[in-house]
This record gives structure tokens, sequence and C-alpha cells, in this order.
């Protein structure tokens, strides 16, 4: 099974620049994109359960471009609780502002047009993408796996109330009352009871 700390490469989510109307109109598209394996996200394993369902949507905002990525998809993931996978079901988006207005900086400062002035930012703290002019199609296989690992939650839990598990003798508490007492503690420090 593969482990995906990156895009997979077998990944195609382009739009091209020629597809999206200067009049302001939405261009879309939607597609399946295959995770044979897990995703390698806050120190754990995401199991894909199936492809991941994208869809892009890229508009002209002025002489910028506003990109919407919508993400569903299914993973599982331990408990972190009593351990029981746990399907998880992803739905989440993001929006990225593209221009090919570059600084005269040559980019390294965000929000500067040509001149050096300040350029409107639409929506606040918006980081810009500047584009080569001479680009014919915006790869957003970064964008489609930024939106997907900033959608994965840091745990999952089987149920709301899960009790997991024992801490003395190690049962799934969800099962069955094991009987065990709270005092009784972690049988590997029994003989530092005598101590006092």
């Amino acid at each position: 099974m593969k482990r995906y700390a990156a895009p997979p490469e077998e990944w195609d989510c382009g739009i091209l620049l020629s597809n999206i109307r200067k009049n302001g109109e939405p261009h879309g598209e939607v597609l399946e994109l295959p995770i044979h394996g897990s995703v390698e996200y806050w120190g754990q394993s995401y199991a894909a359960k199936g492809p991941l369902s994208v869809r892009l949507t890229a508009n002209y905002a002025g002489e910028n471009i506003v990109v919407l990525v919508e993400i569903k998809g299914k993973f599982s993931l331990p408990c972190s609780r009593c351990l029981k996978e746990t399907i998880l079901a992803i739905d989440g988006n993001m929006r990225y502002l593209f221009t090919l207005r570059h600084p005269v900086d040559g980019g390294k400062r965000r929000g500067r047009q040509d001149d050096g002035t300040e350029a409107d930012e639409p929506d606040g703290d918006v980081d810009v993408i500047y584009l080569d002019g001479y680009q014919a199609e915006l790869d957003l296989s970064h964008n489609v796996w930024e939106t997907l690992i900033l959608n994965l939650p840091e745990r999952a839990l089987c149920m709301e109330d899960c009790l997991g598990l024992c801490p003395v003798c190690g049962c799934d508490r969800n099962a069955f009352e094991c009987g065990c007492s709270a005092e009784e503690g972690d049988p590997r420090f029994g003989v530092l009871r005598g101590f006092e």
C-alpha cells in the first residue's frame, strides 16, 4: 500500500486558462482522483476508502483568477480512544487567488502591482499566487492536496461518547464492563506502591 506525503503523481488537476471566460462567468470541472493507499499527515495514516471527488470552479475577478477547490472523500483512522477503525467523511473547500500581474521585485512581496503600489486584495489577508504570463494551464494538484490535508481531523472518535480502553486490563469498555477499579492503576507500577 502506498503512503502519500505529497500529491500522487497520477493526479491531473489542470484547468486550461482559455476555458475560463473573461466575463467573470464561472468555469467548473469535476474530477475523480485516485488514492491507492494512505495519506500521511499529523503523524498518522489516513487510509483512503475510494477515490477523492473534486470540483474546481474558476472565474475572473478583474485581472485575477479566483479558484474554489471543493473535495469529498472517505478515509479510515483508528479511534483515538478505543483504536477501532473509524470511517471519516471529508467534505471541505478552499479558495485561491491567482494573478498575472507581477510586482516589480519579482514576486517576493505579495499584493504589489507593477507600479509598486499596494493591490486591492478582495478577501483581506489573501496570499496571491503569481502566474507565468506564458502559462496555458493552471496545475491545481498542490492546491487540491492542501485542501485535503487541511480538512483532515487531527484525531477521530468512533462515536461521540466512546469510553475507550480500560487503563488497567486494556479491554474495550464500549464492548463490556471489565470491573477494574480506577484506583488499581497500571500494574507495571505496582512495585512502587510501597514507597511513600
